[in-house]
């Protein structure tokens, strides 16, 4: 895994920042001074109202959610041209279709090359900042990242997927995000790297080619015994009663308690989780710890849990 500072994500960020974005880390000194110059550069109109629309309503713990992924992921997809179909596409399969509606998202999301421009030109001055501190921290980032390198080849064998470390110095301390790239790279995206979320975004992309069998469960089932529906409705990960919903909820569940096992982050991480209404994980976890999948064994993994909590 290697740390890529990218000007896309920090550009965005920056508008995020000027429309009203406050999930950054406010004790971290250097980013909340540098986040006060960004927030303080005067923003034109229509492009604070382009972020303003990434606030759908449908998470209220992250506003931007599911559109500040959309956006992240775009900056991936295009260089001159960007296929706004193609892309709506992607997203759509995904299973992340748009909580507003896919002519409505084409058309915000297509402005997104124009936007980029007009961030690149206003806040281009405070880049040289920015990667200032981002190449103070990447001494401390590199720990994580070897430490994840061991539980990485214990669960994917030679079959590491290509991950890239991409900082976004102003994301949620408590959040991460990822994006699947074209060429099947995986972009983690947080204000620091720590071995379960380098895991936890690896891993979803490996838990997704046993989607089948999770919907089967979905379909007939719900989520019966791995989480409390109230709370993943609060979280944003069931925004419906729908199996689709529920089958989204169950693959976080796997990827939840497989990146804190093999993380080692112990009973006391796996219960943070728990209180956050993921309350099948300990019977989950309770079966890995005596046989301990690996990605050629984890359908047959999966397709035990699930019999089992029938």
């Amino acid at each position: 895994m290697r740390i890529k500072n990218n000007p896309k994500i920090f550009y965005l960020a920056c508008g995020l920042l000027a429309e009203g974005d406050r999930r950054y880390d406010a004790n971290d000194a250097e980013v909340a001074a540098l986040a006060l110059k960004i927030r303080r550069a005067p923003v034109d109109s229509d492009i604070l109202q382009w972020f303003n629309l990434a606030k759908t309503g449908q998470v209220g713990v992250n506003p931007y959610w599911p559109r500040g992924h959309s956006m992240l992921t775009g900056c991936f997809f295009f260089d001159d041209y960007f296929d706004v179909d193609s892309f709506s596409e992607f997203i759509e399969g995904t299973n992340m279709a748009d909580p507003i509606g896919p002519d409505e998202f084409k058309e915000w999301i297509g402005r997104l090359p124009l936007v980029l421009d007009y961030a690149e030109g206003k806040f281009r001055d405070f880049w040289k900042e920015y990667c200032a501190i981002v190449i103070s921290r990447m001494a401390s980032w590199m720990a994580e990242i070897e430490a994840s390198h061991l539980p990485l080849k214990e669960f994917f064998g030679k079959a590491v997927p290509n991950l890239v470390f991409a900082p976004n110095l102003f994301a949620s301390p408590f959040a991460a995000d990822f994006v699947r790239t074209p060429d099947d790279g995986i972009i983690v995206i947080a204000c620091k790297p720590d071995v379960e979320t380098i895991l936890h975004e690896a891993l979803h992309i490996e838990i997704a080619k046993h989607r089948s069998n999770i919907m089967n469960f979905a379909e007939r089932y719900g989520i019966k015994g791995f989480a409390n529906a109230h709370k993943m409705k609060q979280l944003g990960y069931m925004p419906s009663d729908s199996p689709i919903s529920a089958g989204h909820v169950i693959e976080e569940c796997f990827v939840r308690v497989l990146s804190v096992i093999l993380s080692g982050g112990g009973e006391k991480r796996l219960q943070g989780h728990v209180r956050q209404g993921f309350s099948g994980l300990p019977a989950i976890a309770k079966y890995f710890k005596n046989h301990r999948p690996t990605s050629d064994s984890l359908g047959e993994f999966i397709d035990i849990i699930l019999k089992g909590m029938v």
